[in-house]
């Protein structure tokens, strides 16, 4: 049996995952944890990770129009060259959070698919790949940061005018909108998901206040 917490940090876009991971990270390692951080797609250590971000960056790959399922098989295979390290470390006892997991198919791929049946099959055929064909570790929790698409939106366009190079997902509203969305519907029936309101009265709460409220859900997991 593992002897780990495996910790997902996901959202929409411009939602702040990859902060928010480093975070985490640096106040668990400040009260004596072991961590490793890892985030996906992997385009620093994994083939796959690699070719992903060929697709993200170039617009002739049309990556966003890319059939849920051709593109889940891509992701997942990066998750896969993970794998054993994440299982190793989990056995040696660490704390293991990653920056987007299989929840980044889910609300992403899912996202794609209009139809509720059709988006629930896609779900359990999602499940299978990863789990059971792919055999990559669970997570224990995955912690969902939800801004709302507004906000999301300006963000974006704020790192974009700021000399920020956006992908072939963050250029698609609708494909942001659409994520969004199912990511909002999956906080609501995923029984390992903690929703975090980033902001709450309509405006961005800070990258603290934030930090704060997960740092108390972890502590309440490692409880």
């Amino acid at each position: 049996m593992k002897k780990g917490i495996f910790i997902v940090i996901d959202g929409n876009d411009g939602s702040g995952k990859a902060t928010q991971t480093k975070l985490l990270e640096e106040r668990l390692k400040k009260d004596g944890h072991k961590v490793l951080s890892v985030s996906f797609p992997d385009d620093k250590n994994n083939f796959i990770g690699k070719f992903i971000r060929e697709c993200l960056n170039e617009d002739k790959y049309n990556w966003a129009k890319v059939h849920p399922k051709i593109a889940s098989v891509l992701y997942g295979a990066d998750r896969w060259e993970s794998s054993a390290l994440i299982r190793a470390h989990l056995e040696a006892g660490f704390i293991v959070l990653s920056d987007r997991y299989t929840s980044a198919n889910q609300i992403h791929q899912g996202g794609k698919i209009e139809d509720e049946r059709e988006r629930d099959n896609f779900m359990l055929w999602l499940e299978y790949l990863e789990y059971k064909t792919f055999q990559i570790p669970r997570p224990d929790k995955t912690i969902y940061l939800n801004v709302p698409i507004s906000i999301s939106e300006k963000l974006l366009e704020k790192r974009y005018s700021s000399g920020g190079k956006l992908d072939a997902h963050e250029k698609e509203h609708d494909f942001l909108r659409n994520s969004k969305t199912t990511g909002d519907w999956l906080a609501e029936i995923e029984p390992n998901w903690v929703e975090i309101e980033c902001a709450p009265t309509g405006t961005m709460r800070s990258e603290k206040e934030i930090n704060d409220e997960i740092f108390e859900k972890v502590k309440d997991f490692l409880k």
